[in-house]
């Protein structure tokens, strides 16, 4: 996992949301074709990728957080891959360090301090910082923050965590503890975090999948998209999906529905997988979108 300096997410201010990103990894990945399921093979694809998100041919990712400052609420958006994990399918993540706490004390912000942790969804790049190592105990990072997801995003994943490789041992080393400690609530669809901040459905990627929406005065200024889209190729092609999909058509219905209203109320996009400057807007450009960010 890559230390020192990486390309990181300026602060943004939205309203009275401020937000910060605490990032685990960036960098070159794989070809597109690796991960991306539908890709036209006629595709050109678009110039503004380069050089912020693609390489040589292949995909600049981020693995990252949220950090959300609302009044007196402090809300951390996912937890990133994590450190110290189990990760065979993964040398890059296995048992490797990580810069993401330090990035959380530089938005100003310590563990203790977090009220409230918004999982997406439990794959294992946005649950590891859940839990630290200490000693031979994992054990939860923010111990006074309530953990919130769906019941259909909890129920999925620990019971069927073991049928696929990728997760190693995230559910029992990142999730287990936290539910064990009674930390977890459930949320679904519609439900209030704080005030002008909503949960939205974003199902497909993942069973229970869900994001956050932040409106004032009923405009919609910021959206916090999980894994609506990996990479802005999907912006560019909106049908296309990825390997890690539960639900592929599910998923492109909602990454369609989802781009078109952004683009409409020009709202703020908050991209977990998105390097550098993550936050951005949906433009709409021929019969797909365009990723322009803020900053």
């Amino acid at each position: 996992m890559t230390l020192g300096h990486l390309p990181r997410m300026s602060p943004q201010k939205i309203g009275q949301l401020t937000v910060h990103a605490c990032l685990d990894s960036a960098g070159p990945t794989r070809p597109p074709e690796d991960l991306l399921r539908g890709l036209p093979d006629d595709r050109t694809d678009p110039d503004w990728l380069a050089p912020y998100f693609s390489d040589d041919g292949r995909m600049l990712l981020a693995y990252q957080s949220f950090v959300l400052r609302l009044g007196d609420r402090v809300i951390v958006v996912d937890c990133a891959v994590g450190e110290d994990g189990e990760f065979p399918m993964r040398p890059d993540w296995d048992r490797k360090k990580s810069n993401w706490l330090a990035h959380l004390g530089q938005a100003g912000v310590t563990p203790d301090e977090v009220d409230t942790v918004f999982l997406t969804h439990l794959h294992v790049d946005h649950t590891g910082w859940l839990t630290r190592l200490e000693g031979d105990v994992w054990s939860p990072t923010f111990a006074n923050a309530r953990h919130l997801t769906t019941k259909v995003e909890h129920d999925f994943w620990l019971a069927r965590h073991q049928d696929f490789p990728y997760m190693g041992a995230s559910v029992r080393d990142s999730v287990t503890p936290v539910v064990e400690a009674g930390l977890f609530d459930f949320v679904e669809a519609g439900d209030e975090v704080a005030p002008g901040l909503t949960v939205v459905d974003l199902a497909g990627h993942s069973p229970g999948m869900i994001g956050l929406e932040y409106r004032e005065d009923g405009k919609l200024l910021a959206a916090f998209n999980a894994d609506l889209m990996h990479h802005p190729l999907q912006m560019a092609f909106p049908e296309v999906t990825t390997l890690f999909c539960a639900d592929a058509d599910r998923a492109s219905a909602v990454r369609q529905e989802k781009l078109a209203e952004y683009a409409d109320a020009g709202t703020i996009m908050f991209c977990n997988h998105f390097p550098g400057e993550s936050a951005g807007l949906s433009e709409r450009d021929g019969v797909g979108y365009r990723f322009v960010p803020t900053s």
